[in-house]
């Protein structure tokens, strides 16, 4: 025969086994995982990457594009189709002025004279671009192009221009062109907000229009084997390692700038993905073995809470089983939960089928099993007595059909307070059914009839103060000396009532028993 003591050991020690039964799977789990992240971790910065290109390409593509339908709605302006210069001028330099003057205009012809600047004064002579290619590239090819960086002949800085054709009939005769400082570039870039260790560049073929960190691995100037490397990785090689002339190799993404000849490049240290696995590993070790201790301390813990659990669970069962409602004392194990909840609901099922749910009031069972024990302390104590008291409410009916029965349903509500605040704690007040209600009390034989009568008086005049025409009929019985029965008192309470209603409702009629001396008397 086992002792006592020992269920418990053993439920200890098998938990004890189940968690390093269980550790050791998780732990080969847990390595193979690392291994797994540790190879997808390259594919979600290469994901990254192309994500983050694509979306400074559709920046700096939109940015252009504005600029160019702004450059085309001028061209293509009265002034432009009638060759007046000086009202182009005008127009343009309206243009700029709204901008905030970030950029200006030029009209370039095909030998690369400048014949306006919007930085300069219509009519003022100008030197010749310093980009006359791009010019005209624009002329001859009559669509918008944008040019590499270099140092305009005006403003002395560098910049970069986009420029459309300016149409006279039916030839292009101008380059009109939009000179964007890189410094406005640059701003493009910082605006993205990257990462400390990523790098970003904007290429114009082999020059390098803006870069976002001069100082990181595309740098202010790139070299010659970077360069062809960078060139040669294809849209679906981004992710690519290069290494050049750089210090150290570099996870590249490229992009192209829509049709705008234009490239988006980043790029990400290599060494940049070791640094968080060194450090993905040494948080998967100490991980592991807090997680290992935490499983045995648990496994304990746990054989605890279940004894608790069964625990509240024998004394839930005992509480209900002494007509008590249990403490919500909380369980975590579900079966548990559900075997004590299923127990609360029985307990509840049975009292709500006692219990009026709209009145509060016992119903007829719960009423008789109260009542009853009035009728044992009546047999019990000669010297007390037992009344009834059938209450039947007057224009009830009236209430439903003219109020509706919502309304009906607070009368009942009402005329349940109004016979809680009549009677007293000792006695026993219920519903029938309907608009029928039923109160059971004790008093001394020698006061029986002055309490019942006063009760009976309190009722009829507080069902009355409800309003609405309604009133209530009451018959009370009494039952002085011999034995009493409840059943017996009930039926003649019942007859009470009826006559109460004879003689004209809103009122009571108090019977005594046979074995009293006195008749019936009428209230």
């Amino acid at each position: 025969m086992p002792q006592a003591g020992t269920p418990r050991v053993a439920f200890h020690s098998w938990l004890l086994l189940l968690a390093a039964l269980a550790a050791v799977p998780m732990a080969l789990f847990s390595c193979v995982m690392l291994l797994d992240s540790i190879k997808s971790q390259r594919e979600i910065e290469t994901v990254s990457l192309k994500r983050r290109a694509l979306a400074i390409a559709s920046v700096v593509g939109r940015h252009l594009a504005a600029r160019a339908s702004m450059l085309t709605a001028i061209a293509e302006s009265e002034a432009g189709r009638r060759n007046d210069l000086e009202a182009l001028y005008s127009h343009a330099v309206r243009i700029v002025a709204r901008d905030g003057g970030s950029f200006s205009m030029s009209l370039v012809d095909r030998d690369g004279a400048i014949l306006f600047n919007t930085q300069r004064p219509f009519g003022e002579r100008l030197p010749d671009t310093s980009d006359p290619a791009s010019a005209l590239q624009v002329i001859e090819s009559e669509r918008p192009i944008v040019s590499g960086p270099y140092v305009g002949t005006i403003s002395h800085s560098r910049l970069v221009s986009l420029g459309v054709p300016v149409f006279v009939g039916a030839k292009a005769l101008y380059c009109l062109r939009a000179l964007t400082p890189i410094v406005e570039v640059y701003a493009l870039l910082g605006q993205q907000h990257l990462p400390e260790n990523w790098s970003v560049a904007i290429l114009s073929g082999d020059a390098i229009v803006a870069s976002y960190d001069p100082s990181a691995f595309l740098g202010a100037v790139l070299g010659e084997e970077s360069r062809k490397e960078i060139g040669s990785v294809r849209p679906e090689d981004n992710g690519a390692t290069v290494s050049g002339s750089m210090a150290y190799p570099v996870i590249v993404a490229r992009t192209e700038v829509g049709d705008w000849g234009w490239t988006v490049v980043i790029g990400v240290p290599e060494d940049a993905f070791v640094a968080p696995l060194r450090r993905m590993l040494l948080r998967f070790g100490v991980a592991g073995l807090l997680c290992l201790a935490a499983g045995f301390a648990a496994s304990l813990w746990l054989a605890r809470r279940l004894e608790h659990d069964v625990s509240v669970l024998i004394a839930a069962s005992t509480e209900i089983s002494q007509g008590e409602r249990p403490y919500d004392a909380g369980v975590i194990i579900r079966e548990m939960g559900e075997v004590r909840a299923c127990l609360l609901a029985a307990r509840d099922r049975e009292e709500q089928a006692l219990i009026d749910a709209l009145t509060g009031l016992p119903m007829r069972n719960r009423f008789w099993e109260l009542a009853r024990k009035l009728e044992d302390a009546v047999r019990q104590e000669p010297d007390l007595a037992l009344a009834v008291m059938f209450i039947d409410l007057d224009g009830f009916k009236q209430v439903n059909d003219v109020h509706g029965h919502e309304q009906g349903d607070r009368v009942l509500a009402q005329t349940a307070r109004v016979l809680r605040e009549s009677i007293r704690e000792t006695d026993v007040a219920g519903r029938l059914g309907g608009d029928e209600f039923v109160v059971c009390l004790t008093a001394q034989q020698s006061h029986m009839r002055a309490a019942a009568a006063s009760m009976a008086a309190r009722i009829v005049a507080g069902v009355g103060g409800l309003g609405m025409g309604l009133g209530c009929s009451i018959g009370v019985s009494l039952c002085q000396g011999g034995e009493p029965s409840l059943k017996h008192a009930l039926d003649m309470a019942d007859a009470a009532m009826y006559e109460a209603k004879r003689l004209g409702k809103n009122r009571y009629v108090l019977r005594e028993d046979v074995c009293a001396e006195d008749g019936d008397t009428s209230g």
